[in-house]
């Protein structure tokens, strides 16, 4: 079936070209290629405890990293999470028990929170990369086996890989029960009768956008600053790909997210070549798409408004192909209602795109008016009654990283970090 991004621009997401990767399965995408090595250790029902042995440093997979690849963090992870003292203060005066992680990557932010809190018992983290799971199980295990619990309890840890896109977040806590040492303790009950994760969380980190795992590895197809197959698949069960958007949509639709994803002014010309190069062979690498967008007239230097032109093409392509501004707008009203009162949601954007849905969706999930015309209310007519107030705004601005941040990982210059707390029923 077509994908949101896909409807939005008006045309319908073909199958995939598995044969363009080298793998004969048709509808799989070339996951078997682009993402060998990196088996999913992770599912809905899977969970492990915290039974690694606290001196065992996490075994990290080996990765070919290409040119664009930058540091890695203190545990030779190949990402290095943004805004990590902003992230632990903003949940430090909140008792993390139930936490979810909807964006867990190579488990850097997941590691800390885990060592921060002590009193956590229950951990769900969710990624559709199978390599991400890879990367960050052993650092989960082992950084619940290296905390003191504040009872005593050093075995009770819940540990829920979920491989699935956090837009799935209701679907897959609603089915998750209440099974720490609390629920666990009462006796006789069945899981069926056990109370459901969902709305009993009570903090949830989104670390939106794409990782250095994405951008580093030449074969995922991210970066224009190494030659890879066209594929910029978040995870091996993506309906569509690069390639598809690239090779199978009309002009207008490609000019359309282009301008809007990329936010480019010359979108028009860079759509046309695009469509100019394919006709005479399909465009299945990335070098091949910088080759086809060429230069563009009157910008020196191969650079507009100091940004090279496959920058925002490249931003715009992948967001379409993953749809992921449509998995924000599920995702935020999901969180909200799996809180528990007092619980906190904190989600990191990195461009102005993401971070304008998570201030609109926090802003009315906070009760402020949010007209629905683009014609100014005049002050003589009714207003539009204001939403629920659900949340309170904990940031009321931005949290974006210091100077001594940006100079370590120059990645970090574009993060912004807004939290939310979820207000009891009674304030609703």
């Amino acid at each position: 079936p077509a994908s949101r991004a896909a409807r939005r621009v008006g045309v319908h997401a073909p199958r995939l070209r598995a044969r363009r990767f080298g793998v004969s399965s048709p509808g799989g995408g070339g996951g078997g290629a682009i993402f060998a090595g990196a088996s999913a250790s992770a599912s809905t029902e899977a969970s492990s405890t915290g039974d690694a042995d606290a001196t065992e440093r996490p075994s990290v997979v080996h990765l070919r990293r290409g040119s664009n690849a930058l540091q890695s963090d203190e545990d030779g992870a190949p990402h290095v999470p943004v805004l990590m003292r902003q992230v632990l203060e903003c949940f430090e005066s909140v008792h993390l028990r139930r936490y979810v992680d909807g964006t867990m990557g190579a488990g850097g932010h997941a590691s800390a929170v885990i060592r921060a809190h002590p009193e956590m018992r229950t951990f769900v983290g969710f990624d559709v990369d199978p390599l991400a799971h890879e990367l960050a199980k052993p650092r989960v295990v082992k950084a619940a086996a290296e905390v003191k619990r504040s009872d005593g309890d050093n075995e009770t840890f819940r540990f829920e890989p979920v491989a699935a896109n956090f837009r799935d977040m209701r679907r897959v806590l609603s089915s998750m029960s209440i099974d720490d040492s609390s629920n666990a303790s009462r006796g006789g009950a069945s899981e069926k009768e056990a109370p459901s994760l969902f709305g009993d969380i009570d903090g949830i980190l989104m670390d939106l956008g794409v990782s250095s795992m994405h951008l580093d590895l030449p074969e995922r197809g991210f970066s224009f600053n190494d030659d890879g197959p066209l594929d910029m698949r978040m995870g091996p069960s993506a309906p569509l790909s690069a390639y598809d958007v690239v090779n199978d949509w009309p002009e207008d639709a490609l000019a359309r997210i282009i301008r809007e994803y990329g936010e480019e002014k010359h979108w028009r010309l860079l759509a046309r070549r695009i469509c100019e190069a394919r006709l005479e062979t399909p465009i299945e690498t990335t070098k091949q798409l910088v080759t086809a967008l060429g230069k563009i007239p009157g910008v020196k230097g191969n650079r507009s408004g100091g940004v090279h032109p496959a920058t925002r093409t490249f931003q715009a392509i992948r967001i379409a192909a993953n749809d992921e501004l449509g998995a924000i707008e599920d995702a935020i009203p999901a969180a909200i209602d799996a809180l528990k009162p007092g619980g906190r949601l904190a989600i990191i954007t990195f461009h102005s795109l993401e971070d304008k849905i998570v201030k609109n969706a926090f802003r009315e999930a906070a009760g402020r008016v949010q007209p629905q015309t683009q014609t100014p209310i005049s002050a003589w007519e009714r207003q539009p009654p204001p939403p629920p107030k659900r949340v309170a705004l904990v940031t009321r601005k931005p949290l974006v990283a210091d100077a001594e941040e940006i100079l370590k990982n120059v990645r970090a210059r574009s993060a912004k970090l807004r939290v939310c707390e979820k207000l009891p029923v009674a304030s609703e």
